[in-house]
């Protein structure tokens, strides 16, 4: 879930001939391949490069041993007989085959990644963005909130990554940039969870929300922007217009910087479902999720089996972070993704002298100052103005209108949710579970879970603002307007929710879902084709079996494009191309000339329809190539794209709009889909800037599927830097066996020349799955 893409300034052609900066070193491959070597002596007594191989090894915790195997895939089953030591086993482990990974993010999270990574104007930016947002800034208050229990798994979780670093080489990455690591911290996870709930999630929410003040800007009338975004439900008056075109606009839509930020992503998609026993040839629950982050090396997850006596958690966790995430222990599985709760709103702040209005009157903001300090620079200092709304964007040089920053995700989340999180892997039964999921207010997620019992349910976590009725939260407010103000949060237990559903299953893709609940806070759900395909499959079969859960999982066939085709197969002409794509399966695997084609006239229809009737071409465009916008809201595009009439088709009838994106979209030859889609998983740290003899990214791969497919598929740049959506981790329980099974697109180590760093890459894509047993 956290990772950190970092940008090594290298162009290199000839690496055996050039020498070239690393992060401000010049470096031949000789020199290079010195660096790989050399060991980081550090003081006496320092135990230096214990590592964990194929080989049993034992360490001593806290209360007793603890033994420690890697299994076949290379992560590691670790036994302890005392449950709070397998949190040292994994904090070890973490800190042993992860320490590149955490740190980095760690660097990042605080704002110091150009003290201590490059002091470029790119990463000063950053700094400043991250000191302004400021996550980790309350996180030795909220250490204090920590339940006994959490406290001390935290406790030992953080000595466990400790004495791993001190007992491990230096990763290359930090001997490169002079980088030592300090000690791993409570508050260090504290701002990991934060970061968690923020990036990808909160961020994500914030920027669609400055997108739609774009196209207001833009002078895309209420009409069209409401038919767009149908959860607008308030009037757009004219005087609200005129305010957002004149905000200033200190943070760009999507700052620059935050392209660094590309592979901090949160669940920005991702599939769960759950299937009752009626539906099972076990007779028991299963349950299967799978979430869509961005494809780097190492993996964002590290997956662990941990055993304690008669108890065991297995499944994914996030490194920094003591606790599987994503997983099964002897009473439930569970799995989440994004649940598209908005839990953030911009209000509009009217800024005179530096102060800002409430009713009549002006006031002060309360004022903190920021030092950042880059490596060989000059200090830089940054002023953050703040009021009971939230924090400003940008220092308020002049008098005019500002955007403010409002977020629930604030003081005291991450601590209430590591307390309720640390108790899930001990829930009884999946209801239990769900009010321990309902307790987490750090993000917005729609967790799934299945006990051993035959229950199955759902639940939306994250904290839901109590906005003014009859606003929907996607508008900015206006700040000096007390009627405008949130009051309080409204409770989890209006979320929505579900236990034992009728039909026999749960499933969820980031869809709406908010008729489950007593309020509706999903307010930018993204399509339902993804739900819509498993509920389908789901929904025609009986006796299902884990063989059956890896086809759901790895199934290529589109509803998206059966909706459309319905529309553009009668459209076709009598043509190669035409007769191509008529005989399509609706399928995107590798070889397919149809995939490749409706790909083609889908893009040509946004163009047509809301690039040159609507908010310019080169707009959609870079909408689409350029930002995770369009992947995340492409069914607000399509729901348009799928009416007989819309006001965005101006004068034209949607077969006259249909005929002409056709004509263009089968214009030239077809070539098979998977040529389309080559690309490269890349090292998070040298961000694809290496040569690829060097080994550290693997490729290229063709990144099978698309946007609606099960296992989705996206391929955009953010900030000219290449992101991606798959399927980062997949995960089946059948509740009636004590195993998981599951695989993920990397191997246990960050390390590139461990032999543990790619291992599970050809599990992952030939659709192999690890058995996890205790």
């Amino acid at each position: 879930m956290l990772a950190v893409a970092w940008p090594g300034p290298i162009t290199v052609s000839r690496p055996e001939l050039e020498k070239k900066p690393i992060f401000g070193y010049k470096m031949s491959v000789i020199q290079y391949k010195v660096a790989i070597r050399s060991r980081d002596h550090r003081g006496a007594g320092e135990r230096l490069n214990m590592k964990i191989t194929d080989q049993e090894v034992i360490l001593n915790g806290t209360a007793g041993s603890i033994k420690i195997q890697r299994m076949p895939d290379g992560f590691p089953r670790i036994e302890a007989d005392e449950q709070i030591d397998l949190h040292y086993g994994l904090g070890y482990l973490h800190g042993h085959d992860r320490q590149m990974q955490m740190w980095l993010t760690k660097i990042v999270g605080q704002g110091k990644a150009s003290e201590f990574l490059k002091a470029d104007s790119e990463l000063i930016e950053l700094d400043k963005f991250m000191r302004w947002i400021n996550l980790g800034g309350n996180a030795a208050d909220e250490v204090q909130q920590l339940s006994d229990e959490a406290n001390q798994i935290f406790q030992t979780y953080c000595r466990g990554a400790n004495d791993a670093v001190a007992a491990s080489k230096l990763p290359l990455e930090f001997r490169l940039i002079g980088y030592k690591p300090d000690r791993w911290t409570p508050e260090d996870i504290i701002l990991m969870i934060k970061m968690i709930g923020f990036v990808g999630l909160a961020q994500s929410q914030g920027d669609a929300e400055k997108v739609i003040m774009q196209i207001i800007r833009n002078d895309v009338d209420p009409l069209r922007l409401k038919e767009l975004l149908p959860y607008i439900k308030e009037d757009i008056p004219e005087d609200l217009i005129e305010i957002i075109k004149q905000v200033k606009i200190v943070r760009p839509i999507i700052p620059a910087a935050i392209k660094w930020l590309g592979r901090l992503a949160g669940f920005s998609a991702s599939n769960n479902w759950a299937i009752s026993p009626a539906k099972t040839a076990s007779g028991k629950a299963m349950l299967c999720g799978d979430p869509h982050l961005a494809m780097q090396l190492p993996s964002i997850w590290y997956s662990t089996l941990m055993i304690s006596q008669d108890h065991y958690m297995m499944g994914a966790t996030v490194p920094g972070v003591p606790s599987i995430v994503l997983g099964r222990c002897p009473n439930l599985a569970w799995a989440a993704t994004y649940g598209t709760m908005d839990m953030i709103d911009y209000f509009i702040e009217e800024v005179r002298d530096q102060k800002y209005r409430r009713g009549d009157k002006w006031l002060p903001f309360k004022v903190s100052e920021q030092v950042i300090r880059p490596k060989k620079k000059e200090p830089v200092v940054i002023k953050i103005y703040e009021n009971e709304h939230g924090l400003l964007e940008g220092e308020p040089d002049e008098d005019g209108y500002y955007l403010c920053f409002a977020w629930t995700g604030g003081p005291g989340t991450a601590a209430e949710s590591a307390n309720n999180l640390v108790k899930v892997p001990h829930a009884k039964n999946a209801a239990e579970a769900l009010n321990y999921f309902a307790s987490l207010p750090f993000a917005p997620f729609s967790w799934v879970t299945a006990d051993t019992s035959g229950n199955i349910g759902y639940q939306l976590s994250g904290l839901y603002p109590h906005r003014a009725e009859g606003t929907s939260g996607l508008l900015p407010k206006l700040g000096w307007d007390e009627n405008q103000d949130w009051q309080g949060v409204i409770s989890p237990a209006k979320y929505p929710r579900a236990l034992n559903p009728e039909q026999g299953f749960i499933v969820t893709a980031n869809q709406d879902l908010n008729h489950l609940g007593q309020v509706a806070p999903m307010t930018l759900p993204m399509s339902r084709y993804r739900a819509d395909r498993i509920a389908e499959l789901l929904d025609n079969g009986i006796s299902f079996t884990a063989k059956d859960m890896k086809k759901i999982q790895y199934d290529l066939y589109s509803k998206q494009a059966e909706a459309f085709m319905e529309i553009i197969t009668p459209l076709l002409p009598a043509s190669e191309n035409g007769d191509i794509l008529k005989n399509w399966d609706r399928k995107y695997d590798r070889k397919s000339l149809g995939a490749t084609l409706f790909e083609r006239i889908y893009r040509e229809l946004l163009i047509l329809v809301f690039g040159e009737n609507g908010m310019g071409a080169d707009v959609v465009r870079y909408m689409i190539d350029e930002s995770g916008t369009f992947a995340m809201l492409h069914g607000n595009f399509d729901q348009i794209l799928l009416k007989e009439e819309s006001a965005w088709f101006a004068d034209l009838s949607r077969d006259e709009i249909y005929r002409k994106a056709i004509g263009r979209g089968l214009s030239k030859p077809a070539v098979p889909y998977g040529q389309t889609r080559e690309i490269y998983i890349q090292n998070i740290f040298f961000g694809g800037k290496l040569p690829k003899i060097f080994g550290f990214d693997y490729g290229p791969y063709e990144h099978i599927g698309s946007r609606a497919t099960i296992p989705q598929s996206q391929i955009f740049k953010l900030m000219g830097r290449p992101a991606t959506f798959a399927a980062s981790y997949r995960m089946i329980a059948d509740l009636s066996q004590n195993e998981l099974l599951n695989n993920l697109p990397g191997g246990a180590s960050d390390r590139r020349f461990s032999k543990y760093y790619k291992t599970g890459l050809a599990a992952w894509m030939s659709a192999h799955y690890h058995v996890y047993r205790p």
